[in-house]
This record gives structure tokens, C-alpha cells and sequence, in this order.
């Protein structure tokens, strides 16, 4: 019998052991889906316990519970926003409502998630709210209980966890440490140290791999990391904060260590066009080359020759019926691509239109194009111009015949276009012109070569970044290091806001301007007065500003955003989405928040 038992004994021992030799051996993929569920359920129980908090309108623990409910949601961000996107949108989505352009008949979607939540309670809780704050709860849970059952059934693999992975690493340098989804608890700084120490714990499972590829690196990626979380819990003050130091001394080399494991396995950025991405997903955000040009022309063609007539007839008056109007009338390649004008001129040279011509440096980098947004590539943009009465005063077509039937064009064309039919002519001349607007990229600024080792910027032009991505909120707009409404981490939807921009510069009578922006595209009240959120790359060069030119100077922008945009003027409109009243910037802040624009002027690809 003993030897029975000991036999059995054996066996228990031999089995155990397997399993957990298959456990230590299991994929790390395998592992992070698991972990991840646990962190989804983690999640869960903190919203349940936010919500029986509810009824004891007990502001210090609503706000206590609230913040460990923004951490475990930071816990599982990594893969909620990456595949999920509609859950996330559910849990964490702006305070505002949304338009989603694939559903252009859907008029919009109410704003839910823990953003709405915080506006109920922060800066303190509003008994008064406690049915939309219930609500808003009930919902947040709901969605969140969805979450792991959609989970179980999904297959992660090496290739997406680490596109999300790299996905993260941006959107915690260029949204996390601005304070983007936690506008007026200010709790942005700790939820960022939550979202690396996910990254951490998620990694982990490859310390194997990492070591054998990457020598040492694994050992100083987690040393980076904790490095980060400590420098964040030792300078936690929001306004305060070296958002310059903690990216290019932490957040930086944690990024490029995690791109190299990525390129040297050999793993994809993801090709589904649920993806697409204007950032190629193996380095920094600042590496020479991140960014790609070709991202919104679906064919991915170039060529010298291409560059080279497009050239040639943007500088062509022969464009216009009237042979007197070229592209660079509008767009003067010393003024940064812009005229200088409040708003350009007319066809007709003297009649004004209706807005300012924004520059076309790293146009090419953005998905929608003009104020309202309603051209999706340069082919589209340049063919609208060109159509448009009052801007070209002509068709496409009869432009295109007039330039292929040229002399100096005629050879070059039938060379360039062999492979083409007559009847694409006006397509291709508007492509050679969008071929040379996608060389326009202007990415080495100062600014750019400080996050890049090279030491360039000043005390007084770091300070104003640290302004521009915290205390003045710049950089929760216009995001970096593209600074245009290009969202992170992908950089491939365009936003666009309601700051209710007046319609000339007096102050003591502001009146706001009458043009509807992107309304008059899509026809949803929530675009009436919306305008895409323009690049400030180069803005040193491009004044004046605003869609209507209304202010000349960098001082009056700032001056108008540090009053709370149109609701410092009393003239902003019940859709406006400028999420704060007032900036309070001292004299000094303002010069340095200027200084630091200053240092994104960049146009040494002409030359």
C-alpha cells in the first residue's frame, strides 16, 4: 500500500511539475492575454467600488477611488485603445461629443467615460449631478464587464502587442504628460507612471528573448522605466513638471530600446487599415525619418521626376485661366508657404476670400486638408484649387490640356505618364504638384535636434515647451512633435476645435466670426465654428493667424488663449471645446511660451 502511495506520490509530483514547466514555457503572448484579463477584472472591481461610493457624496473618497479607478484603467490602456477603440472611446472618450466620419449619419455620439465622470466631481461634487454622475457610472461599468468576454476570444500575437506597446509609449509622451484625458484633476503625471509600469509587467514575459537579442538591454529598459516612475513621484506638481528632461532622458531611450526589439524581430507595424498610421512605429517620435510622407497616397508612388514637374508647375501662372496666378502666389516658399495676408486674394488680384492660406510644410503629414478639413490628400487638395472659381478661376481639365500640349511640358509629361490615358490628365498634373508639396517636410528644427541629443534649445525655450505641454495646454491640441491636430499615437485622425475665434481684433466689442468651418462639410452642429487645428511648425514665418488672419502676432494668440479664447471675449459658442476659462500665464511664461514656438521654424529641405 505504502509503495502505492508513494508510486501516486510520483506521479502528482511528475504532473505538477510538467504543468509548470509548460507555464514558465508557455508563449509570452499567451502570458500577456492572461495578465491582461487580470488586469481587466481589476479594473472592473474598482468601478464597482466608484460606484457605491456614489451615494455617500463623499468628495474625498469619490476622488481617492477615482483616481485608483484611472490607474487600473492605465493598467489595461496599452490594448483597450489599440484594438478596441470603441470600448475605449466608451471608457475614456473626450467630454465633448464626438463626430465619427465613418457614420457621417449619425448626427454624433454622446460623450460617456471616466473624462465626463471627472468634470462631475472635480474640483469638488456637485450633489446636483448625482443623476448624470449615476448614469454616467452605470455605463462605465457596463462596458467595462464587456471587456473580458470580448477578450477571451481574441488572439494576440507578438507583432500587435508590440505595435500596441510602441503605440503606448507615444501616447504617453505626447498626450499622458499633457494632461489630455485628465484636464481638471490634474492626475496625469501619476496615471503616466501607472502606464509604464503596465509597459514593465507586459514586457517582462520577453525578458528571455530581449536578453539573447538585445545584450543587457532588458536589465536598462527596466532601469529606465523605474527611473521614469520614481522621477514622477519625486516631481509630481503638473505645472512644475520637466515634461523637456522626462522625455528626452527617460521616456526617449525606453521608446528606442523597445523599436530596436521590435525591428531586430523582425515585427510589422500592422497593416489593416484599422492601423494606418502616419508614424512609422520603430523609434522615437523624433528620430530623423518617423513620419512618412506617402502615408496618404495609397499607391505610394514618387519619383525625381515627378518632384521635378510638380516644381515646375507650382510655380506656373499657366495653372490659372487668366495666366497670371500660380500656386506660389498664395503659397511664397519665403514666407513659409503662406502670403502674409489676412486672407488671400482672388483670382481677380484685388477681391479678398474668405480665409487665411495656411502653410504647406509637412502638409503631406496630414490626413485632412484646408480649415474645414474637407480634402482627404494633396492629389484632392491641389484638384479643388484648381476647379475653384475664385482661387484658379478654372477647370482641371482645361489646365491639364493647356499644360500637356506645351512645349516645356509636353516631352516630360509622356515620360512620367507613358502608362497613362488622356483622359487622367488633370489627375496627374494635380499628382506631380502633390509629389513636390510631399517634399516639403520640415523636421530638424532647434526643437528637433534638442530631442535628438543635440543640445539647442535655451533655459527660457525649454520652459516654454514645459508651458506649451502643461500649464498653457497648447500641446492638448496641437499635438507633438507635429503640433497639428494630427492625433497620437497614430497621427492619422485630424481634429478640429471651436475656440471661438472672433471676427476682428477688438476686444471691448468682440463680435464672433460668422465663417461655420467645417459645419458647412458635414452638416453636424457639433463642427458649427470648427476648424482643423493648423500645424505650428514654422508658425514664426506664418503670421498672420487663425483661419480669418485675425490676429498678426504670436503675443495676441497667446494673449487670446490666456483669456480663455472666446469665452474670455463672452463670444464663444455653446459647442466650443477649449476645455479650460483661463491660462494665467504670468508676463514672463507668455515671452517663454513664444520663445519656444519660435524654435519650431524649420525650412532647410528648399535649400
Amino acid at each position: 500500500m505504502r509503495r502505492y502511495s508513494i508510486v501516486a506520490m510520483l506521479l502528482v509530483f511528475m504532473v505538477s511539475s510538467f504543468s509548470l514547466l509548460n507555464i514558465s514555457h508557455a508563449p509570452p503572448a499567451l502570458e500577456i492575454k492572461k495578465f491582461y484579463l487580470k488586469q481587466t477584472e481589476s479594473f472592473i472591481e474598482n468601478a464597482k467600488e466608484f460606484q457605491s461610493l456614489i451615494q455617500t457624496g463623499n468628495n474625498s473618497e469619490l476622488h481617492r477611488q477615482f483616481f485608483k479607478l484611472r490607474s487600473a484603467y492605465k493598467q489595461i490602456e496599452v490594448f483597450a485603445e489599440y484594438f478596441y477603440e470603441f470600448y475605449a472611446g466608451k471608457l475614456n472618450g473626450p467630454p465633448i461629443p464626438f463626430f465619427e466620419e465613418s457614420e457621417p449619419d449619425v448626427p454624433e455620439f454622446k460623450p460617456y467615460g471616466m473624462q465626463v465622470i471627472e468634470d462631475l466631481i472635480f474640483p469638488g461634487y456637485n450633489p446636483e449631478n448625482s443623476r448624470q454622475l449615476k448614469f454616467q457610472t452605470d455605463e462605465l461599468l457596463r462596458y467595462a464587464i464587456e471587456l473580458p468576454a470580448i477578450h477571451e476570444s481574441f488572439e494576440l500575437n507578438d507583432e500587435n502587442i508590440f505595435d500596441a506597446i510602441m503605440e503606448e509609449t507615444y501616447r504617453i509622451t505626447a498626450l499622458g504628460i499633457t494632461g489630455f484625458d485628465s484636464p481638471k484633476a490634474q492626475n496625469s503625471l501619476p496615471e503616466c507612471a501607472s502606464a509604464l509600469n503596465s509597459l514593465e509587467q507586459y514586457l517582462a514575459f520577453y525578458n528571455e528573448s530581449n536578453s539573447e537579442k538585445q545584450k543587457g538591454k532588458y536589465e536598462l529598459l527596466r532601469q529606465y522605466i523605474n527611473q521614469a516612475i520614481l522621477y514622477i513621484k519625486r516631481n509630481n506638481d503638473f505645472n512644475s513638471f520637466n515634461r523637456m528632461l522626462f522625455i528626452t532622458d527617460f521616456l526617449n531611450p525606453i521608446t528606442k530600446i523597445i523599436g530596436e526589439f521590435k525591428e531586430l524581430n523582425g515585427f510589422k507595424d500592422n497593416p489593416a487599415g484599422l492601423y494606418y498610421s502616419a508614424v512609422r512605429k520603430n523609434n522615437t517620435l523624433f528620430n530623423p525619418g518617423a513620419f512618412n510622407p506617402y502615408r496618404f497616397l495609397d499607391d505610394f508612388s514618387s519619383s525625381p521626376e515627378k518632384v521635378e514637374l510638380g516644381r515646375m508647375l507650382f510655380f506656373d501662372t499657366r495653372l490659372s485661366s487668366n495666366n497670371n496666378r500660380s500656386c506660389a502666389s498664395c503659397h511664397q516658399p519665403v514666407k513659409a508657404f503662406t502670403d502674409g495676408l489676412k486672407t488671400s486674394l482672388s483670382v481677380d488680384g484685388h477681391s479678398p476670400l474668405r480665409r487665411n492660406a495656411p502653410t504647406l510644410w509637412n502638409a503631406a503629414l496630414q490626413r485632412n486638408l484646408f480649415h474645414d478639413s474637407r480634402s482627404r490628400n494633396l492629389e484632392e487638395q491641389v484638384m479643388q484649387v484648381l476647379n475653384n472659381a475664385l482661387e484658379m478661376h478654372g477647370s482641371a481639365k482645361l489646365v491639364s490640356e493647356k499644360i500637356v500640349s506645351d512645349e516645356l511640358y509636353k516631352n516630360i509629361y509622356l515620360k512620367i505618364y507613358a502608362d497613362s490615358t488622356h483622359s487622367y490628365a488633370a489627375q496627374n498634373i494635380c499628382n506631380a504638384i502633390a509629389c513636390y508639396e510631399r517634399t516639403l517636410i520640415g523636421l530638424n528644427s532647434k526643437f528637433d535636434k534638442h530631442m535628438n541629443g543635440q543640445p539647442s534649445l535655451t533655459k527660457k525655450e525649454i520652459n516654454g515647451f514645459n508651458l506649451f505641454m502643461g500649464k498653457a495646454k497648447c500641446g492638448a491640441c496641437h499635438f507633438m512633435p507635429l503640433f497639428s491636430g494630427a492625433r497620437p499615437p497614430r497621427y492619422y485622425y485630424m481634429e478640429s476645435e471651436v475656440i471661438g475665434v472672433p471676427a476682428n481684433s477688438n476686444k471691448l466689442n468682440a463680435k464672433l466670426d460668422s465663417d461655420s468651418g467645417r459645419y458647412l462639410i458635414t452638416g453636424s452642429k457639433i463642427h458649427l465654428f470648427s476648424f482643423k487645428t493648423p500645424s505650428l511648425r514654422n508658425i514664426a514665418l506664418t503670421a498672420p493667424y487663425m483661419h480669418n488672419g485675425v490676429y498678426k502676432t504670436l503675443e495676441e494668440v497667446v494673449d487670446f488663449y490666456n483669456k480663455g479664447g472666446g469665452k474670455g471675449l463672452k463670444i464663444a459658442p455653446d459647442n466650443e471645446t477649449l476645455p479650460f476659462d483661463k491660462l494665467n500665464l504670468s508676463a514672463h511664461e507668455k515671452k517663454d511660451l513664444i520663445l519656444f514656438m519660435r524654435c519650431l521654424t524649420d525650412t532647410s529641405s528648399l535649400y
